[in-house]
């Protein structure tokens, strides 16, 4: 459960700044791993993390590979590393090979990791509203479960919002994404990027997101959105990611 709370977060950092996948157009799978350095050991888990960027410069890697730190929440300290834009027909051909690069990662990182957990997700363009901004300094994450048999009132009522937004030109920007592997299904997770600590404030610009619909849609139509969404969630789960460039790999250009 820790996982799926805390691994796709990693997914908006890197879909925000996505690289080239190994087709033209990048594909909408991340793959990522949730690693917990061992107690003690955070300097040396940095230090092997730069050296592996060395190491992917070395090879002229051309798949991005973007690290992001745990804020809050009960991953406190974790980290999350992540391939993006990726389609599945990539992981059979990745540009640096597999083999050498678990070598290096268990010789310069793995030491100073006391567990590591995989996962899948997808990014759901038809519902998300991306920021223009390559380089949040924070992430909020809000992660939603599902119950069982809810699915289609939760997908139709996001939908819905997200048309809300489209409509009203709403100045917001947003991710979605919902996990395909590594845990249960009925998970979905949205993320916001911050620019700084004041942008958590309320933005007198942005209305509640009641209030949006119903201007969009009138009354009925808004009461009916809302319905579904508090009888399709079974409960969240929110906490804060900080993107760290310094840890990252991006190809030369």
């Amino acid at each position: 459960m820790k996982l799926l709370k805390l691994a796709v977060a990693v997914c908006a950092a890197g879909l925000l700044s996505v690289g080239a996948s190994a087709q033209e157009k990048p594909g909408n799978i991340a793959s990522l791993e949730l690693q917990t350095p061992k107690n003690g050991m955070v300097k040396q888990y940095e230090e092997g993390r730069k050296a592996k960027v060395l190491w992917h410069k070395q090879q002229k890697d051309t798949q991005p590979l973007f690290v992001s730190e745990i804020l809050t929440g009960e991953g406190t300290g974790q980290y999350i590393v992540g391939q993006f834009g990726l389609h599945w027909a990539d992981l059979d051909k990745p540009s640096v090979p597999e083999s050498a690069d678990q070598e290096e990662y268990f010789k310069v990182v793995g030491p100073s990791v006391e567990k590591m957990t995989a996962a899948y997700y997808e990014f759901l363009p038809d519902w998300s509203n991306p920021s223009p901004d390559n380089g949040p300094k924070y992430i909020e994450v809000t992660t939603f479960h599902v119950r069982y048999g809810r699915g289609d009132d939760f997908r139709s009522a996001i939908a819905k919002v997200h048309e809300a937004n489209q409509k009203l030109k709403s100045p917001t920007n947003y991710s979605w994404y919902r996990l395909v592997d590594g845990g249960p299904g009925g998970t979905y997770v949205l993320t916001t990027p911050h620019a700084n600590w004041a942008s958590f404030e309320n933005d007198p610009n942005v209305k509640p997101m009641r209030d949006r619909l119903r201007e969009a849609f009138g009354e009925q139509e808004a009461m009916s959105v809302i319905e579904r969404l508090d009888a399709s969630i079974d409960g969240t789960y929110s906490y804060l990611i900080q993107p760290r460039p310094d840890l990252s790999y991006m190809p030369a250009k």
